[in-house]
């Protein structure tokens, strides 16, 4: 009975905050936000604010998990969490607003794919907003790349393929199926979400030297002692500020039309049966080019996998259709088996073509050649064959 009274307690406070004049609730917190310019002074109003000066209208903390907490706003009451909120609604308001804007584009496929993994918390969802902004062409200093920020390591063991046509870490439902799975893994191995998040951040190896070496095993404890890397130890409290912030954004003095996205897109997913250049689904069925490359950022090249029938793109609905209407024009590829071959001293693309039995033309156009006439020793091509 205690459970169901204290769910009861959660949801009304939401409620509450969602449709209830927000000064009614935290209003010395919430007033700390109102400014978007940012000064050490508020920065330090920020930090030494008092919770309890509030605690008729901010929950308590204790015993909660990080989810409940982000939800109730009780995590509010860690002096770091509020640190991050200042900073993301000041400094760092730009990145804010454009990764909430972004993520409205890919959130519909993030969700179904959290569908097909059982006790994740929904708004696991959100990590993209700390990881990448919802950005899949984001790079890091380590070279992670794509919305959930794979390094190369982790994305091939998690089966996610890097090849001169694609980089599926840019890939959205599949590199966002591969996190999902990352995650769950974490979380069984630490038996914590939290924990979870941050062994997703620093590596599993080293969150579990760190917990063996200094003795602690909830993740608060871990980030206060101050035992984790600065980037880890701050991780949480990130991901915590920027999900307050999407959730609930004229709490913290963000219209609503700020964080509207620009063009909303009803996507569907179509499959091409052979390698289609990108250019003439453009051309032919008039797809703007910035939403294939927005849906399918994976795409490193103005062609999908020559290796691949049947690949799946992500494209407007109606395009199934149009692409059936100009099949011929589109499906202008068709081969049987694709050869790979590594150019050698002196060989000119026209011998190389004879070799197969190919067409130069197919060769030029898969290879994405701009210089046909140049081959250099050791290049690799890509030699489809009828």
């Amino acid at each position: 009975m205690k459970k169901i009274h204290y769910i009861s307690y959660s949801l009304i406070f939401i409620i509450l905050i969602e449709f209830v004049d927000t000064k009614l609730f935290c209003k010395n917190l919430l007033d700390l936000y109102s400014d978007p310019v940012y000064s050490e002074e508020g920065l330090q109003n920020v930090i030494n604010y008092n919770p309890d000066n509030d605690s008729i209208f901010l929950p308590k903390l204790e015993g909660k998990d990080l989810f409940t907490a982000i939800n109730d706003l009780s995590i509010c009451r860690i002096p770091d969490v509020r640190k991050f909120l200042y900073i993301y609604l000041t400094k760092g308001r730009e990145y804010t607003i454009t990764a909430i804007k972004r993520s409205h584009l890919y959130m519909p496929l993030i969700k179904e794919q959290m569908q097909q993994f059982d006790g994740i918390p929904e708004d696991i969802a959100l990590l993209p907003l700390l990881e990448s902004a919802f950005n899949p062409y984001a790079v890091s200093k380590s070279n992670a790349v794509g919305i959930w920020q794979f390094v190369p390591s982790t994305a091939r063991v998690l089966g996610l393929q890097m090849n001169d046509f694609v980089d599926e870490r840019r890939d959205i439902i599949k590199s966002t199926n591969a996190a999902l799975r990352h995650l769950n893994h974490l979380n069984k191995t630490f038996n914590s979400w939290e924990l979870a998040l941050l062994a997703y951040n620093g590596g599993c190896g080293y969150l579990s030297r760190t917990m063996k070496a200094n003795g602690y095993h909830h993740f608060y404890d871990l980030i206060e002692s101050g035992v984790l890397r600065k980037e880890t130890a701050e991780y949480i409290y990130r991901y915590a500020a920027l999900a307050l912030i999407y959730k609930y954004p004229e709490l913290f003095s963000i219209e609503k039309d700020l964080i509207k996205p620009d063009n909303d897109y009803d996507i569907e997913l179509v499959e091409v049966r052979y390698p289609i250049r990108i250019n003439m689904l453009t051309e032919k069925c008039n797809i703007p080019s910035e939403v294939i490359k927005l849906y399918n950022p994976q795409l490193k090249k103005d062609i999908t996998p020559p290796k691949e029938r049947n690949y799946i793109l992500l494209l407007p609905k109606g395009s199934k259709e149009k692409i059936e209407e100009y099949k011929d024009e589109i499906y202008t590829l068709k081969f049987t088996s694709i050869y790979t071959h590594k150019v050698k001293s002196g060989e000119t693309l026209s011998q190389i073509a004879k070799r197969y039995r190919a067409s130069p033309r197919n060769i030029i156009i898969i290879n994405n050649l701009r210089h046909p006439d140049r081959l250099y020793p050791g290049n690799i091509l890509y030699i489809p064959v009828l």
